[in-house]
């Protein structure tokens, strides 16, 4: 392909820093889309070339590829306000956030997973990837737990499940969280595993348990996370990693440490998952000085979360804890993908890809966080989309997370 059918193009992304940590890419680069695709990646693109030019250029603005939210909540629709996990607009915390690509974690079961593709999928710009909850009716979720009892875990229903929705069903959830996990927590890990085998899809175990502080056992949690981990295969996903909960991975640093580091050789994705009861400010600072740093950084966004926090506010955390741009970058794009099985479609700005791309740009400031334990830090920097392409049409950011728009909060006492 010569420069010039190159560059015929709907749409042209110019002077953008393109970084994009998976390939190795860190420049400023010209970025053609046409019919959905990129066309190309140059150092320099004629604008007169482009039905649209995007000019992209400036200090601290870059350009990413699509970013991958592996861990939400978008079932709006399937749960009833007031009464269950409420779920977000899909579009709201993904292309108007930045963000191209989201994994629904479990948010329903069986009996109302259909929601995705009569209604969800349909709907929405932003791709979504639907887990199927492993507590078949998921009809406890609104206390927050997903197995009461063993016979919930309905495998009859399940497989009845995918085959009735061919493709619909992407991975399996468990929430290892309530009760029943401190004496049957084995049985529930292996049930749950059973299944995601039969059908060939990846599992997602959540740990850390935001209740297990009120109840007399919550040290019973622990051997139940260590043997989840040991049963997980390539290709599954731990998610909270950074939990400050009961049953997370710090409970027992020397009996988990082994467990995680082996897991991690298998292929498991180790996933922080934020939102907003599972992350601790102090347990991300001791993993990454263990050098026990995640794979990716999910936002794990309800409706309840949505108004605190943002898929790029996540990833501004862990820069205040200490991880480079194009670390957390890295998480939410290449690595994302990997952990999802997509690897040769997302993750990537390439030359024949579907066009999913970020404009972000990076601000220096004096922020201010709070992590689930209620405790503030600080950091330098803050994230906030500028645009974002999915499949070639550009979409415009909405206003933010918070009143003032994207930036996080500035340091009490600070100027904004």
């Amino acid at each position: 392909m010569s420069d010039d059918q190159a560059t015929r193009c709907d749409l042209l992304i110019k002077g953008g820093r393109v970084l994009d940590p998976g390939q190795g890419l860190d420049g400023v680069m010209d970025i053609a889309v046409t019919g959905g695709r990129v066309t190309a990646v140059l150092e320099d693109i004629p604008a007169d070339s482009a039905r649209r030019v995007i000019d992209a250029s400036g200090s601290g603005r870059y350009v990413v590829p699509g970013l991958i939210d592996i861990h939400t909540h978008v079932a709006r629709g399937a749960i009833t306000p007031g009464v269950g996990m409420e779920g977000c607009d899909p579009d709201d915390i993904g292309v108007r956030s930045g963000v191209t690509t989201l994994v629904d974690a479990g948010s329903v079961g069986v009996a109302n997973i259909g929601v995705f593709s009569a209604y969800i999928q349909p709907n929405a710009r932003t791709r979504v990837i639907p887990y199927l909850n492993i507590g078949s009716y998921a009809h406890t979720m609104p206390t927050m737990i997903d197995v009461n009892d063993l016979a919930e875990i309905d495998t009859v229903a399940i497989a009845r499940c995918v085959a009735a929705n061919p493709g619909l069903v992407q991975g399996i959830k468990l929430r290892l969280v309530g009760p029943l996990v401190a004496t049957h927590g084995k049985d529930i890990v292996s049930a749950t595993k059973a299944v995601a085998r039969e059908h060939g899809v990846p599992l997602m175990v959540h740990i850390g348990d935001l209740s297990a502080r009120r109840r007399p056992d919550p040290h019973l949690l622990e051997p139940a996370t260590r043997f989840a981990i040991e049963q997980l295969d390539a290709g599954d996903i731990l998610t909270h990693l950074c939990t400050p909960n009961h049953g997370g991975v710090m409970d027992a640093t020397d009996r988990m440490m082994p467990a995680l580091l082996a897991a991690r050789e298998r292929g498991i994705t180790l996933d922080s998952a934020l939102g907003r009861g599972n992350f601790g400010y102090r347990v991300a600072s001791e993993q990454r000085a263990l050098g026990l740093l995640p794979d990716t950084i999910s936002s794990d966004l309800t409706a309840a979360g949505e108004t605190f926090h943002s898929l790029l506010e996540c990833m501004a955390k862990f820069m205040a804890v200490g991880y480079t741009l194009s670390e957390v970058v890295r998480m939410t794009t290449a690595n994302a993908a990997r952990a999802i099985r997509a690897e040769h479609e997302l993750g990537a700005v390439a030359v024949g890809r579907e066009a999913d791309l970020t404009v972000l740009d990076l601000v220096e400031g004096d922020f201010e966080f709070v992590d689930t334990e209620q405790e503030v830090f600080h950091g330098g920097f803050g994230l906030r989309p500028v645009q974002t392409v999915r499949a070639g049409a550009l979409i415009a950011p909405g206003w933010g997370t918070h009143p003032w728009g994207w930036l996080p909060a500035p340091r009490s006492g600070a100027a904004s």
